[in-house]
């Protein structure tokens, strides 16, 4: 039986063999990186990867791979690797790995090219469309700026350095703000469902925002909850997390890891309280967050044009927040079977609550967290 690349042609083949041309200089390729804060000791790193004798180093490109060429953590490189695809640098591609024959489907350059089931090219066989287990995201360097020669697809060697490194999955890049922000078009077709298998979700809301707009009227009330929205973004961001959605005076936020997620509510409870400070609040202003935190899977669907996720892992992080009383971290006992997230909290988890949330048929174990770092 002929292979798939027999009966479409191998994705080299209408290159010819252009070996390293290019048709700009990789300086005037890569300068326009400063204007996004990219130190020149990283972009001398990055035009030496991009000259890199070894044409395998560049095609499907593993970014932890690339993160270790370029001496920066995993975020650092998804965070550059973003900037250098909207500058043309760069191409990305979200490759599935088959869970039947183990193949891997190079042929994905967008996610609306991403669908419910995907069918392997190799063996023909459908599945579920896994974002977590299946899509992993490579990048390429751009055909304009160097052609690569045959030699660089060897799908032996991206196999040693997958399993030498690991591989980033393409919930990863959904969780990273900087993508979101970049290309906030770039999303699943409508109709269609990613299979995220775990997925932090964290609910914020403001306690007594109500009573803040009739005391302080309209415009000052809403001035203090941008204020707030500008701090909870960024935190969000640094923690390696990205905010879904605002819903009123409240985000929904999304993250891979949920030690992440935790570390993200505590520093939101220590910027608040600083926040309230700086504006030098009275008390029945002050700005107090609830949050609310679970676990778990989820599908990833494109609602109203842009990226959300559904599931029971909402609703449960949705109703938790909901029985926060403020300044506390509301989170399941199945979200602190994480052991890298127990381990932030570990001095500061008492007793469960066992509540019946609305919408859950069973009760679910609630802790209220009280961390010594937001008792401000």
């Amino acid at each position: 039986m002929l292979n798939f690349f027999q009966q479409h042609g191998h994705p080299f083949a209408k290159l010819g063999n252009w070996g390293r041309q290019s048709v700009r200089n990789f300086s005037q390729a890569t300068d326009p990186l400063a204007a996004y804060g990219i130190t020149p000791e990283v972009l001398g790193r990055l035009k030496t990867f991009l000259q890199a004798e070894d044409s395998r180093e560049l095609y499907h490109a593993n970014p932890r791979r690339i993160a270790d060429r370029l001496q920066l953590s995993e975020q650092q490189t998804l965070r550059l690797l973003v900037f250098a695809l909207k500058e043309g640098i760069v191409t990305l591609n979200w490759d599935i790995r088959c869970a039947h024959c183990g193949g891997i489907d190079l042929s994905i350059k967008g996610l609306g090219e991403l669908h419910t089931h995907h069918t392997c090219p190799g063996c023909r066989q459908s599945a579920l469309t896994d974002a977590d287990r299946a899509v992993r995201v490579t990048f390429s360097i751009d055909d304009r700026l160097r052609q690569l020669d045959l030699s660089a697809d060897d799908p032996e060697f991206r196999g040693k350095i997958d399993t030498q490194y690991g591989v980033v999955s393409g919930h990863r890049l959904l969780t990273l703000q900087t993508f979101r922000n970049l290309f906030p078009r770039e999303t699943i077709p409508p109709n269609e469902s990613l299979i995220v298998r775990r997925v932090a979700i964290l609910f914020t809301d403001l306690a007594g925002s109500t009573a803040l707009y009739s005391r302080r009227g309209d415009t000052v009330a809403y001035s203090l909850v941008r204020h707030h929205f500008d701090h909870l973004f960024t935190v969000v961001d640094e923690c390696n997390g990205v905010v879904v959605k605002t819903i009123g005076d409240a985000i929904m936020a999304a993250f891979t890891e949920p030690a992440d997620a935790l570390q993200a509510a505590i520093i939101m409870h220590q910027q608040l309280a600083q926040l309230n400070r700086q504006l030098q609040l009275p008390p029945e202003d002050e700005l107090i967050l609830k949050i609310g935190i679970e676990v778990g899977p989820c599908i990833s669907v494109n609602l109203n044009g842009r990226p959300d996720y559904f599931g029971t892992t909402v609703n449960t992080a949705a109703r938790v927040q909901a029985t926060s009383h403020g300044n506390d971290i509301a989170v399941t006992g199945t979200f602190l079977e994480d052991p890298n997230a127990a381990a932030l909290v570990k001095d500061y988890v008492g007793q469960a609550s066992q509540l019946q949330l609305k919408g859950i048929d069973e009760p679910v174990a609630v802790y209220h967290l009280h961390p010594n770092a937001i008792l401000i």
